[in-house]
């Protein structure tokens, strides 16, 4: 039975979906043109009153990505503090989160599997992990669901995104 490296079950998952998010954000600019209305209105839509907008979507699925990389490659994640208010700053915030991820090569997570994490998961609470199970358990279930919640938010607000953007993004 052969086994797959943390780093190439997370590395390239990262790159393609922030890579497509920031394809989803020009289909939501060229939509916005099409219709005449601002695009950054955009930012601030939810699917429900409860949930976090656009906006919140995408700082999150850009920090489980560069978040999850630096703490298995045991580095300090540096802090993305949430200020983006244009679509040009989620842009720049994914470029980043893509700079991070793409800095982080294979053999800077050896041993990261079996190596204990402990991750911050509320105000008071922390939970404790091997690098295993932070990255398939939390780390990438919470990125699917922000960068598919951002998908969603896009979609329900008439944005012309398809199955083939989310999964192919720009490659479509």
């Amino acid at each position: 039975m052969s086994s797959v490296s943390l780093h190439a079950a997370s590395a390239p998952t990262f790159l393609q979906y922030l890579n497509n998010l920031s394809h989803w954000l020009d289909k939501a600019e060229a939509h916005a043109t099409a219709k005449s209305f601002d695009a950054e209105t955009l930012l601030a839509a939810r699917l429900a009153p409860d949930m976090l907008p656009l906006s919140g979507q995408m700082a999150l699925a850009t920090a489980f990505a560069k978040n999850a990389m630096c703490r298995l490659a045991n580095r300090e994640a540096p802090d993305f503090p949430d200020v983006e208010k244009t679509i040009a700053d989620h842009r720049a915030r994914i470029a980043r989160a893509l700079d991070i991820v793409a800095s982080v090569a294979p053999e800077d997570l050896e041993g990261a599997a079996e190596r204990s994490l402990t991750v911050r998961v509320g105000p008071e609470q922390t939970m404790t992990m091997t690098g295993q199970d932070y990255l398939f358990r939390f780390a990438l279930p919470n990125f699917w669901f922000h960068a598919t919640t951002a998908y969603a938010i896009l979609r329900h607000n008439g944005v012309d995104l398809g199955k083939r953007d989310f999964l192919l993004g720009a490659g479509t």
